[in-house]
């Protein structure tokens, strides 16, 4: 589940529907650039908190737009926000291993959400989700892999759904739950865009290995961990990494970064 969030570049495919009709996305420049070109160009920067992943895909006629997102080691992340809707995140936590909680965050740095902002995360817009109605309750989704995730053919077929789900957590968690609890990944077909889930997991793993030996996990220092997300066009030919550290990191203070 995890990796679904590291990754952006199925924005452009997964959720190509969703985005013009989502309260919590709609409406924004950054969604032209998303929907225009989805063959993203990655490139990831291995830094003290874990990993900043450059995907850039066509602005302007001389620009790039570039979506920036954080992953925070273990198992935090941090989406490129859209306009000025709150910014969003996910924070993946182990249960066992087969199961984890999926937290999904909403927040403006500088102010609190509004109340017509937390009706529509409470009614499962923007990345969350409605929850089945049992009591007590069960913390699972209402559209999940016992119906199908409510999946709509007719959708689908008109071009409202991509893949007849609704609902940005719905459509990961279909596709995330459909591989199964364990897959087994001698069988995975990795293309460029995967470069930065196979890094995490190249992180995750030399943790757990050097811990039982006595080693203290990496990324522990909570400093360097005031960091966000971003979305901006920078010229072609720029480096979009010196930019990032000089904007995107020890955020107290900075403005944030949004198409």
């Amino acid at each position: 589940a995890m990796e679904g969030g590291i990754d952006t570049a199925h924005v452009s495919y997964v959720h190509k529907y969703e985005v013009d009709i989502d309260p919590m996305h709609k409406g924004v420049k950054a969604l032209d650039y998303i929907k225009a070109d989805g063959n993203v160009i990655f490139d990831i920067e291995k830094n003290p908190f874990g990993l900043t992943l450059y995907g850039r895909r066509n602005g302007d006629a001389d620009t790039h737009y570039w979506r920036i997102t954080q992953w925070l080691f273990p198992w935090f992340t941090l989406i490129p926000p859209f306009g000025d809707h709150s910014l969003g995140g996910h924070v993946w936590v182990p249960i066992d291993d087969e199961n984890c909680w999926a937290w999904s965050i909403n927040y403006h740095p500088d102010k609190p959400l509004s109340a017509e902002e937390r009706s529509l995360m409470a009614a499962g817009k923007g990345i969350h989700v409605q929850y089945e109605d049992v009591q007590p309750i069960s913390w699972r989704p209402r559209a999940n892999k016992d119906n199908d995730y409510l999946i709509d053919r007719t959708a689908q077929q008109e071009g409202r759904a991509y893949s007849g789900v609704f609902g940005f957590s719905e459509q990961d968690a279909s596709l995330q739950e459909s591989m199964g609890p364990l897959q087994d990944r001698t069988k995975e077909l990795l293309l460029p865009t995967d470069k930065a889930i196979v890094m995490a997991r190249r992180m995750l793993q030399e943790a757990a290995e050097g811990l039982t030996q006595g080693i203290e996990p990496p990324a522990l220092d909570a400093s360097a961990q005031q960091v966000r997300a971003a979305g901006v066009l920078l010229p072609h030919g720029q480096d979009p990494k010196p930019w990032a550290k000089d904007k995107i990191q020890q955020v107290s203070g900075k403005p944030v970064y949004s198409l």
